[in-house]
């Protein structure tokens, strides 16, 4: 690279939650984790894409989530990475409006802690009923409902990337057997076994719990449905810690309400914030989190400026970034 300044900018919503705001304190704060590069950089900022024509004319990195497309496309000739604060890259589709020479990255594996206690919490809750206690205690009823160990029974998680995984993980911890379907079928130590999704349909009937962390594509959406859920034992437990696209929440809720299914967890939805007025608020044994499971409230952002920081060192030293999407498998 040149020896011009990196030019990074920053755009945050103000709609969203603080827990998401790159805020000047923050964005201060994680230079100066980063002194080998910090006389480098170049910072700017707005909110909402507010006056993102003038920083887009020289930024060599854009940070943000809602992405203005023309003005990419158009106005920003420097523009090299665009960094995404958040791991699902679907609102960007279709990706045709994204210049060749410019990489996407994201948070992959930014919330692999967190995201690995709530699993773990998630199949805890539904081993113990905890979504039939949940909705026992809203009806008034008197409803004991005895549990047993979590020891050997079977968590198959659809989607074993890092989410899933870090899930997979420490519920091992505990004497779960884990079972992972990833695309590559790539085996990882978290997973007792690991398959190709073509495996789907065998394995849905083995499992107790059923966990979803893929992200959306052309492939996945609509890919746990009336039949997946009928195929599931009867009694299992299931969790959707992916996107809301990839389940048919309609079947969900027909599963739940004739008993083949013993309780489920959700933190994602379509559309987000789900409506006041939106069914699923009333779902028997459903328990719902708020796409809020994930996302460490102290550390998310500076974790966040933490890989930006790395790809911009990297920008800088000529080498490539890491975290990038492949836009032909949209992930």
């Amino acid at each position: 690279m040149s020896d011009h300044a990196l030019h990074i900018h920053f755009d945050s919503r103000r709609e969203a939650d603080p827990v998401f705001h790159m805020t000047e304190a923050r964005v201060r704060d994680a230079i100066a984790r980063r002194p080998d590069i910090a006389a480098r950089l170049k910072v700017t900022s707005s909110w909402n894409l507010e006056g993102i024509e003038e920083p887009l004319r020289t930024a060599d990195m854009l940070v943000g989530f809602r992405m203005p497309k023309d003005v990419i496309r158009e106005g920003a000739p420097r523009l090299r990475n665009i960094h995404l604060i958040g791991a699902g890259v679907e609102h960007l589709r279709p990706m045709d409006w994204i210049p060749g020479q410019i990489a996407i990255t994201n948070n992959r594996g930014v919330h692999k802690q967190k995201a690995g206690e709530y699993i773990l919490l998630a199949l805890l809750m539904l081993n113990n009923y905890i979504p039939a206690l949940a909705t026992a205690q809203r009806e008034n009823v008197w409803n004991p409902l005895f549990s047993t160990s979590v020891k050997g029974k079977t968590v198959l998680v659809i989607g074993a990337g890092e989410l899933g995984a870090s899930g997979a993980a420490e519920a091992r911890k505990l004497g779960f057997r884990t079972i992972g379907i990833r695309r590559t079928a790539q085996a990882n130590p978290a997973f007792d076994e690991m398959h190709g999704p073509d495996r789907l349909h065998d394995l849905l009937p083995r499992a107790d719990f059923v966990l979803v962390t893929t992200p959306v594509t052309r492939e996945t959406e609509g890919m746990i449905g009336e039949r997946e859920f009928a195929l599931m034992k009867r009694g299992a437990g299931f969790i959707n810690f992916g996107r809301a696209k990839v389940c048919d929440y309609a079947a969900l809720t027909r599963a739940l309400d004739s008993g083949h299914l013993s309780g489920a967890i959700l933190d994602v939805f379509d559309p987000e914030p789900l409506p006041s007025d939106s069914p699923l608020w009333n779902v028997r044994n459903l328990f719902i989190t708020p796409h809020c499971s994930s996302d460490d409230a102290e550390a998310y952002i500076p974790i966040t400026l933490d890989l930006v920081l790395e790809n911009a060192a990297r920008l800088i030293s000529g080498q490539d970034v890491i975290n990038v999407v492949d836009l032909a498998l949209e992930y």
